[in-house]
């Protein structure tokens, strides 16, 4: 059994207060609107069990190795790579075994120092922090942290510094238009079986109450990485990268599965007019440095 440390909830971690959740109309950005987030400060200083960490780091490695389509294809052997948000280093992982030379940025004192035992090369600090070369990589992976970075616009402009001219830039955020249609949906028909669905949804992919600091979906990513000087070159719906629990009971995958399953006839059920928008719980999003 973990220690009761990694016994915690998602929202507890990130966001440990009620706040409402707001949506810019023109831009459709949505916001919790806390005082002071303090995310990055939490995240940093949040203890992290070596041993859970351990016996989770193959189930993120597998995860990425899941999504060789179509990322691999995208850059060549022997690609700089930079992942910001790295985490346990599991992508970084992977990527070497692309045959790509990655480096990792991660604010977290005990992420960093679990992914360097593992012999990778971490940075600990904001991407600002590590002063890398100008147009040093060939790409720049967001899988994870991007919706909790409190000023996009620098962080961008960063990454479009470290970026060589053409370089690939992928963001990866929860989809803000599938938590917006689940919520509408869900007030207007709260009970019933397809609600508990729409819930499970929810809860599988970290959704519930919306424990982030920005929403973001499709049109959202394109339009504020274009302002920076990137053009889109492809989309994806997505899910969570993984079930971060320490412990997956067998009925906890059935249920997964039953849900992914339930997913699939949902646009017509829950009224999905999209217009060709991205309509997954998660999204990823790429572009080239232009």
């Amino acid at each position: 059994m973990p220690p009761q440390i990694e016994r915690k909830d998602l929202t507890d971690f990130a966001h440990g207060r009620p706040a409402s959740i707001l949506q810019c109309k023109p831009c459709s950005l949505l916001i919790r609107a806390e005082q002071h987030n303090g995310a990055t400060e939490r995240y940093q200083d949040d203890p992290n069990d070596p041993g859970v960490m351990e016996h989770l780091f193959p189930r993120y490695v597998e995860a990425f190795r899941r999504k060789e389509t179509p990322y691999r294809s995208l850059l060549p052997e022997g690609a700089q790579i930079l992942e910001i948000g790295s985490h346990f280093g599991a992508f970084l992982q992977v990527a070497a075994e692309w045959g790509w030379k990655g480096v990792g940025v991660d604010v977290g004192r005990d992420t960093s120092a679990f992914a360097r035992a593992k012999g990778l090369e971490i940075c600990q600090g904001s991407l600002q922090d590590c002063d890398f070369p100008s147009a040093h990589f060939d790409a720049v992976f967001v899988w994870n942290c991007f919706e909790q970075i409190e000023e996009p616009h620098v962080m961008l402009a960063e990454t479009k510094r470290v970026l060589q001219p053409g370089g690939l830039l992928v963001l990866r955020t929860p989809n803000a238009l599938f938590y917006r249609i689940c919520e509408q949906f869900l007030a207007r028909s709260p009970s019933g079986e397809l609600a508990t669905w729409v819930l499970r949804a929810l809860a599988y992919n970290n959704l519930l109450a919306f424990p982030y600091l920005y929403g973001y979906q499709c049109r959202t990513l394109v339009g504020i990485a274009k302002m920076h000087g990137f053009q889109c070159a492809g989309r994806l719906n997505a899910e969570v990268i993984t079930l971060a629990f320490p412990v997956l009971f067998d009925w906890v995958l059935e249920e997964l599965q039953a849900t992914r399953a339930a997913m699939l006839g949902w646009s017509e059920l829950l009224h999905f007019e999209t217009m060709g928008a991205l309509t997954g719980p998660w999204i990823e999003v790429f572009y080239r440095s232009v």
